[in-house]
């Protein structure tokens, strides 16, 4: 038996204990080491509603194999991996073009089969990326994000000398703004109305924060761009109100990139529709993240720099707790109770 985190209903999940996963000859079982809380694990546990028969949350995890199916040689027991959620079928168009993240029949881990917050869970080795000796647990846990803020830059692309706002700055804003400063951006403005997310950026090294629930973000941005704007935006909040003011901040000819997922319904004014077309700017949206090789594997590249120390992921975290602990951290991260930025259980 192994305790695991079940989700019963709408605000309802409880530390229990349940079965250890039984592998067949072409699975491996992991032994979860750290994973991390998700915004949609959130999400999931305030609506507590899914046409699929899964009970455990979570996805952004690593640990250690233990067993091994007769037919996996690609991994070993006692190697130490993360874990890549997603599962494609291999079939439809979009694998075959490589494209997994757009899959038309993906599963992914704690959505609609049992996740990672247990501890243990079972995992084709095909899903499994095996670690650096120097990469400890907590880090590799946060590689699912990092791979995902990599891919909404790689979807629009950042240059050399490039100005960039990043609206929100939670785990993805805040590893996006570092990302863009690796990839060579000459000034980054972080913005978010949590003066404790903005403390977390500024110790990553930016300058140019913004507290927006002090001040009007637009105006800011255009003043110190001198009514240029930004090359390029981020929009990782997922609010009606910084989906909107992200169409302002940008150049003519910019970029915006929707990263965050926006619960309600947007309306936007004249004026910002008016810009959007005036200024021909070009928005992208962003849908997980990408493993194809060519030009450069998210996961495999967010792990280099990680294991190099140029990609902070351990200033994320902000609270650690046991598994037993998850109906009390759950109620107060959805009912807003405490400031966070990443949580995490570790076993």
């Amino acid at each position: 038996m192994m305790k695991a985190g079940i989700l019963h209903k709408a605000g309802n999940i409880h530390c229990e204990s349940i079965p250890v996963p039984e592998i067949n000859s072409g699975e491996a079982l992991v032994a979860i080491k750290a994973v991390g809380i998700c915004g949609s694990d959130i999400l999931r546990f305030s609506r507590g509603v899914s046409p699929y028969n899964f009970r455990v949350l979570g996805h952004e995890c690593a640990g250690e194999v233990i067993e091994v199916g007769k037919n996996v040689t690609s991994v070993k027991v006692k190697d130490r991996v993360a874990i890549m959620p997603v599962i494609s079928c291999g079939k439809c168009d979009f694998c075959r073009s490589g494209e997994y993240s757009l899959c038309d029949n993906f599963i992914r881990m704690g959505t609609r089969i049992d996740g990672c917050f247990a501890e243990y869970v079972k995992v084709s080795p095909g899903n499994l990326l095996k670690l650096p000796d120097n990469v400890d647990y907590e880090s590799a846990s946060i590689l699912e994000p990092s791979a995902i803020a990599l891919h909404s830059i790689k979807r629009a692309g950042v240059l050399p000398g490039d100005v960039v706002a990043v609206l929100g700055c939670g785990p993805i804003g805040l590893l996006i703004a570092q990302w863009v400063k690796i990839l060579g951006a000459r000034r980054v403005f972080a913005i978010d109305i949590a003066e404790e997310k903005l403390e977390i950026a500024r110790k990553m090294g930016m300058t140019d924060c913004i507290n927006a629930k002090n001040e009007d973000s637009v105006e800011l941005v255009m003043r110190e761009t001198r009514s240029r704007g930004v090359d390029l935006v981020f929009d990782s909040a997922g609010s009606k109100i910084t989906f909107e003011q992200s169409m302002r901040m940008a150049r003519k000819l910019g970029k915006v990139v929707i990263v965050g997922l926006v619960e309600e319904d947007v309306t936007l004014p004249q004026e910002t529709v008016l810009a959007i077309l005036r200024h021909e700017l070009t928005i992208y949206g962003v849908y997980d993240t990408d493993t194809k090789p060519i030009p450069l594997n998210s996961w495999q590249t967010s792990l280099y720099f990680i294991e190099a120390q140029r990609l902070d992921v351990k200033s994320l975290i902000t609270h650690r707790f046991k598994i037993e602990d998850i109906a009390t951290v759950f109620k107060k991260i959805a009912g807003q109770r405490e400031k966070f930025n990443k949580v995490i259980f570790v076993f």
